[in-house]
């Protein structure tokens, strides 16, 4: 809603060097700190996503990232947005995502994740996932399978519920509506 700021063009070598960089995440800290104490700050010192940016910024144009921020700010692409937001019910959706999770587990899920690990390794920040973090525990023998599913549930519930507040308190004039509502609001607008 805000925009996205520029970003430099960004060459395959300069992919390879911060990847490199990353190997060891408090290193990579530690030198975003050298660079940018000030960016560095402004995250977790093991906040990979938010540090491979910085360090691509820095790496493809020698730019401190909080400095390149300053010189590119993020520009909104469309303004005034209405947003909506599906009110749920905490039990109905408690109960839907019951049964999302059970019908992903029997069409397949814990293939699919043994396929992803085998392609991909556990590596990419993707494999952190809600559904995927609980799978690998199965296939570790960590937890059964009937705790991998329980875990999903919750860890997806938590997530429902943490979106819910986000977008409840984050967003000026939000329509909160049930789903079969929303339409006659979406619609009055237009």
């Amino acid at each position: 809603m805000q925009g996205l700021s520029e970003i430099p063009q960004i060459t395959p070598q300069t992919e390879i060097k911060v990847k490199n960089i990353l190997k060891d995440v408090k290193k990579a800290h530690e030198y975003l700190q050298t660079i940018d104490p000030v960016f560095a700050n402004s995250i977790s010192a093991n906040d990979k996503y938010r540090l491979e940016k910085a360090l691509l910024i820095y790496e493809a144009s020698s730019i401190a990232p909080s400095k390149w921020f300053e010189k590119h700010p993020p520009q909104p692409i469309i303004k005034d947005i209405p947003i909506y937001n599906i009110d749920v019910e905490r039990e109905v959706l408690r109960q839907r995502i019951n049964l999302r999770t059970n019908t992903m587990v029997e069409l397949g899920l814990i293939d699919e994740i043994c396929y992803l690990e085998q392609k991909y390794t556990r590596e990419p920040n993707s494999m952190g996932a809600i559904g995927i973090v609980e799978v690998l525990e199965y296939l570790d023998n960590k937890i059964s399978k009937e705790q991998m599913i329980q875990s999903i549930s919750t860890h997806t519930a938590q997530l429902a519920k943490r979106q819910q507040t986000y977008n409840r308190t984050q967003f000026q004039n939000t329509i909160n509506a049930p789903l079969e509502k929303l339409y006659e609001f979406i619609m009055k607008d237009f």
